[in-house]
């Protein structure tokens, strides 16, 4: 406790991309909903990744990935079949440039979990070459 009491604490998660194959996310807390998200941004702009694509707009493969109790299943989909996945995943996939998946989450949708567990699942693709 401080001499003014309990003090609010404002939490922000962002995610960030270019929309051709690169994204990120960032977290941050702070007394103002505005620096929270000022913060998250500069850290998720740092922390952005590249996401690889097949023929630049799918996964290279099905995907069943875990983090923590959120299970995340996502699968590699024909062109001109669109996002259809959970909302939190949608968001991701705009920013990285994917545009045919679908996906499934199981257990935990707890969001940041979600998002972490979607940034994880994306990196365990295993690429041709």
């Amino acid at each position: 406790m401080t001499r003014k009491g309990k003090m609010p604490s404002m939490y922000a998660l962002v995610v960030v991309g270019n929309g051709e194959g690169a994204a990120g996310y960032g977290e941050a807390k702070s007394e103002e909903v505005a620096d929270a998200v000022r913060k998250a941004t500069v850290r998720a702009i740092k922390a952005m990744e590249f996401i690889p694509r097949y023929d630049n707009r799918t996964i290279f493969h099905d995907i069943k990935h875990k983090f923590k109790a959120t299970h995340i299943d996502l699968f590699a989909r024909p062109p001109g079949f669109g996002k259809r996945v959970n909302p939190y995943l949608y968001e991701i996939c705009y920013c990285a440039g994917i545009e045919d998946i679908a996906g499934k989450v199981n257990g935990s949708r707890n969001p940041m979990n979600v998002i972490k567990g979607m940034f994880e699942a994306l990196q365990t693709q295993r690429t041709p070459g």
